[in-house]
């Protein structure tokens, strides 16, 4: 390389650095800059024309062919990767392999998904160096990812991390307050608050958005009904009113006694397992809400209907007195157990309530009646939705020593449509038991999922009607002492212990071989 071509390539690499920390320091295209582009231009240009002779020299060369060759060989090979990364990012499939489905959505969400017309934008609020703010930032982003990568409709779901001291504005727009993490969905210019960072929450704050219109559900009281406020009784319906209230359902209190009517805005009448005597022209203003095509849910949990009987009677329905469980197969023979819970396995495969249900999920019952079907007129249609095993048997009491009756399969809930001398159609659902709604049973199995399910069809929402995302399952392994002896000899100290001296045998032979080789 000559002097001066060596002065003027030494000249455009300058040039080029100056150029690179001029943009760095201000970050933005000045008209100055030019005059930096220029010399660095020229520079290289005069390098180039100096030493063309030794420039030709050089690519000439073999070895700076073969250097060329592997160079366009790495090019090709970055190009595909970064080809591959892109079409990758932009098209993916997830699977899971969790034996429950852990990590895949459930139906209800992915029916909301379907059913969106415009983008979703979720913003999820930080501080830097607030407690645990990386680790809630980590399990959101995991968990939109999720409704993202299943999005059938191919709408639009923005994530967006917004750090709260760099957009003072938009924290004041959406009220975060939260430093260690505080999500807010945006859809068709309305917002909702995430409260935790769980399938069941996401979903929630979706379905409030998306519902056009406020579903009103009305408890009946007045008859030492199944308490809704008392959060600490176990046989309270407490958490049963929390979960509707977070599906966006509007709950109320309704006392016949005083009103004399149903209101015109309920989408649901509840009765919750009553234990005083129903008055007749309640029965009567019941009958009336479900001639203008109303929705009843009734919880029978006493062997005495309180006035229902008649209102049964009208839907062919007829609550038996006997107590229903499952029957157990043991050396001493066949035993009930009246202190077990009751299990309902058997389901419709018509009903929208229950299709989604499988023969090998449970739902609970404690010290449940049965319904039988009597009659079933041409203008209504009853379907019985939930059933015991046909190996379940009838007590007379609770604390009866022999089963009555033959063992077979018990209606525990029913379904019933149709018309009572009107021209608009009613729906109802009864359950001879209301211990599987409360406190106490409410999160065993599909309890939960059942009572949803049973609101969302009786208020025509049955894009909400699926199973719940599932819970963790652990693997457990039960070992008797002795058998826990014999697993720690041949596993542990018979396998583990001598591997090291082994391994030590095995490296002086190869040392001894190799060295004498």
């Amino acid at each position: 390389m000559s002097k001066k071509g060596r002065l003027l390539f030494i000249l455009s690499i300058l040039c080029v650095l100056a150029l690179g920390g001029l943009f760095f320091s201000i970050r933005v295209w000045m008209p100055f800059m030019w005059f930096v582009i220029a010399p660095a231009v020229f520079s290289f240009m005069g390098w180039v024309y100096l030493d063309r002779s030794l420039i030709f020299d050089f690519f000439t060369m073999k070895t700076t062919k073969h250097g060329i060759n592997m160079g366009f060989l790495v090019l090709i090979a970055v190009v595909l990767l970064i080809v591959l990364n892109f079409v990758g990012a932009r098209h993916y499939a997830t699977y899971d392999f969790s034996s429950n489905n852990r990590n895949s959505l459930s139906d209800q969400s992915k029916k909301i998904l379907a059913s969106l017309e415009a983008e979703l934008n979720v913003k999820y609020f930080y501080k830097d160096g607030a407690e645990r703010a990386e680790e809630n930032k980590k399990l959101f982003r995991e968990l939109v990812k999720q409704y993202q990568d299943v999005n059938a409709k191919n709408v639009r779901i923005n994530l967006e991390m917004v750090e709260i001291n760099q957009q003072p504005k938009l924290v004041q727009e959406f009220g975060a307050t939260k430093g260690t993490g505080e999500a807010f969905i945006e859809y068709k210019g309305n917002k909702n608050r995430i409260e935790n960072y769980s399938e069941q929450d996401f979903t929630n704050a979706l379905i409030k958005l998306t519902r056009k219109e406020k579903k009103h559900i009305y408890f009946l009281e007045g008859h030492n009904e199944r308490s809704v406020d008392d959060e600490k009784s176990e046989v309270s319906l407490y958490g049963f009113k929390q979960m509707l209230e977070k599906n966006s359902y509007d709950v109320k209190k309704l006392n016949l006694l005083i009103t004399l009517k149903v209101p015109e805005d309920a989408h649901v009448l509840v009765i919750a397992a009553p234990t005083q005597q129903i008055q007749s022209f309640e029965i009567r203003a019941i009958e009336e809400y479900l001639k203008q095509g109303g929705n009843l849910f009734l919880m029978l949990d006493e062997k005495n209907s309180f006035g229902l009987a008649s209102l049964l009677k009208k839907f062919g329905l007829e609550l038996e007195t006997h107590y229903v469980y499952n029957v157990f197969d043991t050396p001493m023979g066949k035993v009930v157990n009246a202190q077990a819970a009751t299990v309902g396995l058997q389901y419709s495969a018509s009903s929208a309530i229950t299709k989604v249900f499988t023969q090998n999920q449970m739902t609970l019952f404690r010290n449940p009646h049965s319904l039988r079907i009597v009659n079933s007129s041409p203008d209504i249609k009853i379907e019985a939705i939930v059933s015991t095993p046909k190996t379940a048997a009838a007590l007379a009491e609770i604390d009866s020593k022999d089963y009555t009756g033959e063992l077979r399969a018990f209606n525990l809930a029913v379904e019933v449509k149709g018309k009572l001398n009107a021209t608009k159609e009613f729906s109802a659902v009864v359950i001879a038991d209301a211990d599987f709604a409360s406190n106490i049973l409410l999160y065993q199995n599909l309890n939960r999922d059942l009572a949803l399910n049973v609101i969302s069809s009786l208020t025509k929402e049955t894009d909400l009607i699926s199973i719940s995302a599932k819970e963790p399952l652990a693997s457990k392994m039960l070992v008797s002492p002795p058998e826990f002896n014999q697993f720690f000899k041949f596993t542990v100290v018979g396998l583990f212990f001598p591997l090291p001296f082994i391994f030590m045998i095995m490296s002086i032979v190869l040392w001894y071989r190799r060295r004498h080789a």
